[in-house]
């Protein structure tokens, strides 16, 4: 064949093969392997445009078979990628296991090496091999252990039980981050970051569990409350503090129960999914709810009671920086500088503080949810907390952040109206709560007092909606007659 010839179909073939690698490297398909069919192309293109070297008719014939099996092993691969990986990428199967493509490979290249030796050189290597019993013995004696894990790792791979990127548990308690599936065996990612190799053959032996197949994992842990706290209040306030975490999921609906009746405390079972696997994730979640669930007895004015019998009556133990509280005149001040009590006289502020709460919050709980119902305004003391508001396709965004002294929830408080955004402490923060039961109370003592609220309400309310002096005015009347309905009903009864 002419040189010219050679090079010609040596260079288009290699041309066809890149671009149809460009193509699919475009379109996102699997590409094809081109490594080994450029290397026989152009190894038989060599061979064929140059002389060969004065050898002897033995060496001459190995040396064709050489070329003939480069091109037939090529060729055989990139027959491999056509009918098996491409139509998977195309969608028209599932994309095959990457340990079915290496056997295919590797027996498509035995069987072609056996036919082009056969061929050439008229030598049987399968006879050669299976009349030899004493080969055949020593190689399936050898192979014995391999070949267990090799169609583990093919069966674990056709079956789909687990990917790569699942949360494994494995027999002995070991479980992590399924990182590779090899014709061998299984590499896990534990918490401590320590690779975790485990033979395919004792996965498929033995039972195992995959704790994140259904797109989320499970959490389950118990912590215990006081005898002296009712077990429904428990719950709800446990629920609550676990609903309202971003991490957690609520489909499947994170559920809390009563476990057990225990010496010193009564036993509470949480259960919560989360969408990201692992141990990592799992005890991040877990460190989140028990300091919230903290907090939030804290609230309630209650603790997690110790393991032991105490014959003593127990000291607390509070930080200092948490026993400092704001005095009663530093929240009256607090209270003075916001525009809807400005008009208070000192002993009404009194009074209204002694009927007011004041709440700690941890990093991230949850002190309002928009569309709840609500009789109270918060004021913000220390801390920071953000305004988030949701949009459609339930979807939220922060809408602004509320530093100390700004106050939050007075529409609620003075209309009965849903809460209008959801409040999220973004560190521990110390709020005043102002409840409807000690304004009522103030305004029925000083009635003339509600119509002063009720205009500074509604210039707030006004301001916010950008209405003109007119509405105003309109508004603030429609605000005194819902205001005297609210507070005043029970004195004009």
């Amino acid at each position: 064949m002419p040189l010219v010839e050679i090079w010609t179909q040596a260079i288009a073939a290699s041309a066809a093969l890149l671009l149809i690698r460009r193509l699919c490297l475009m379109r996102r398909l699997p590409l094809p392997p081109v490594r080994l069919p450029l290397l026989a192309v152009l190894v038989w293109a060599g061979m064929q445009s140059l002389p060969l070297p004065p050898l002897s008719s033995s060496y001459r014939l190995w040396y064709a078979i050489s070329d003939d099996l480069l091109l037939a092993c090529g060729a055989m691969r990139l027959l491999i990628w056509a009918l098996l990986e491409l139509p998977g990428g195309l969608g028209w199967w599932s994309p095959p296991p990457k340990l079915l493509v290496q056997l295919l490979t590797l027996g498509s290249w035995g069987f072609t090496t056996v036919l082009v030796v056969r061929q050439s050189t008229h030598f049987d290597l399968v006879g050669l091999v299976t009349t030899s019993a004493v080969l055949t013995a020593v190689i399936g004696l050898a192979a014995q252990e391999p070949l267990k894990d090799l169609f583990s790792g093919l069966e674990l791979q056709l079956d789909d039980d687990f990917v790569i990127g699942d949360w494994l548990e494995v027999p002995g308690g070991l479980r992590g981050i399924v990182t590779s599936i090899t014709w061998r065996d299984t590499t896990l990612r534990t918490v401590d970051d320590y690779l975790l190799v485990v033979p395919n053959s004792k996965i498929t032996a033995e039972i195992h569990t995959n704790r994140s197949r259904f797109g989320s994992s499970c959490d389950r842990f118990t912590i215990g409350l006081d005898y002296d706290y009712p077990p429904a209040r428990a719950l709800a306030l446990l629920e609550q503090v676990v609903r309202q975490h971003p991490k957690v999921l609520t489909d499947p609906t994170p559920r809390v129960r009563i476990k057990a009746f225990d010496e010193s405390a009564i036993t509470y079972e949480l259960q919560a999914w989360q969408r990201q696997p692992g141990d990592r994730a799992m005890l991040d979640l877990r460190s989140d709810l028990l300091e919230q669930i903290w907090y939030a007895l804290k609230r309630e004015g209650q603790t997690i009671p110790y393991p032991v019998r105490e014959l003593s009556r127990r000291q607390s133990a509070i930080p200092a920086d948490l026993a400092q509280l704001p005095s009663s005149e530093t929240c009256c001040q607090a209270l003075a500088s916001h525009g809807v009590f400005a008009e208070l006289t000192p002993p009404q502020l009194r009074q209204l503080v002694a009927g007011s709460q004041l709440l700690r919050y941890g990093p991230g709980e949850a002190v309002v949810v928009e569309g709840s119902e609500g009789e109270s305004l918060y004021h913000l003391l220390r801390g920071r907390v953000e305004v988030i508001k949701q949009i459609e396709d339930n979807r939220s965004i922060s809408v602004r952040q509320l530093q100390p002294g700004d106050v939050f929830g007075e529409m609620t408080l003075f209309l009965d109206a849903p809460r209008s955004a959801t409040v999220r402490t973004l560190e521990e923060c110390l709020l005043l709560r102002v409840g409807r039961p000690v304004v009522r109370e103030l305004l029925q003592e000083s009635p003339a007092l509600l119509e002063c609220i009720a205009t500074l309400v509604g210039t707030r309310q006004a301001e916010l909606d950008n209405l003109g002096k007119q509405h105003r005015e309109d508004q603030a009347n429609v605000l005194i007659e819902t205001m005297k309905n609210l507070f005043l009903a029970v004195r004009g009864g």
